[in-house]
């Protein structure tokens, strides 16, 4: 452990004012139009506000992108290493340290808008059917919370075409997506907005919205560095430019 620390030290600096900048890794999932690869090149409205973060605190850094579980255990175990985009809820608040808010929207459950016999009108009622969630997700966390029991009417899968691919099989009944995140799932499997129906709202009233993390190993100087730098950003518009370029 004291190795590892010595490393840190003289990797960073002890003020970070010498001319070799930082180099910090940022773990990412598929997860359009927020972070995703578009043929090969990593893009998106919360990691294109991270890459800039990244030039104006003068912190070199590399993006991977991974599935959610690998990329979540990752950043609790790399010094150097951040995630993006996270949702900040209370049982992940003293995991990490925290820059944002970022970008994110409401999430709704749908369902396939043939499957008119599937209509629920409030948030009790969701539970009554089948859903698909990426494995260690958010969402796994808070269906949990209104009724939904892995294995019984909640399905978990490694990365969200798995359960699109089911939804669009008829094998299960819901899915959930945000606002922004909608048409881009669609997308990948050839639709539009008309082959689902939105229904209920899912609440996130624990959540604060969607963030980039960083290991509480990472030096909090560089921490409060991408905050300052995040909250120069957003006196600009609201960080609406960065969200233009990919919905219109």
């Amino acid at each position: 452990m004291i190795y590892r620390l010595l490393i840190l030290i003289f990797s960073l600096g002890s003020t970070f004012t010498c001319t070799a900048k930082a180099t910090i890794t940022i773990f990412t999932e598929q997860f359009p139009p927020y972070n995703f690869s578009n043929k090969g090149q990593l893009q998106g409205i919360n990691l294109d506000i991270v890459r800039t973060l990244c030039e104006l605190a003068d912190v070199e850094c590399k993006f991977e992108l991974l599935p959610w579980d690998r990329a979540y255990d990752l950043v609790q175990k790399e010094p150097l290493s951040g995630l993006v985009s996270t949702a900040r809820s209370t049982g992940r608040e003293e995991l990490f340290y925290w820059v944002g808010p970022l970008l994110s929207s409401r999430t709704f459950f749908y369902r396939l808008t043939s499957n008119k016999h599937i209509n629920p009108t409030d948030i009790s009622q969701v539970s009554a059917y089948t859903l698909g969630v990426v494995r260690g997700n958010i969402y796994e966390e808070l269906v949990a919370g209104i009724g939904f029991e892995k294995d019984k009417n909640l399905l978990t899968v490694a990365h969200h075409y798995e359960y699109m691919n089911l939804f669009f099989k008829n094998k299960i009944d819901l899915i959930l997506s945000s606002e922004l995140t909608l048409d881009y799932q669609l997308q990948q499997f050839g639709h539009g907005g008309k082959e689902v129906a939105k229904l209920v709202e899912l609440p996130l009233n624990a959540l604060q919205g969607n963030y980039l993390v960083f290991n509480k190993e990472m030096p909090i100087a560089i921490v409060e560095r991408f905050n300052e730098q995040l909250e120069k950003l957003r006196a600009v518009d609201n960080l609406d430019a960065y969200r233009h370029r990919y919905v219109k």
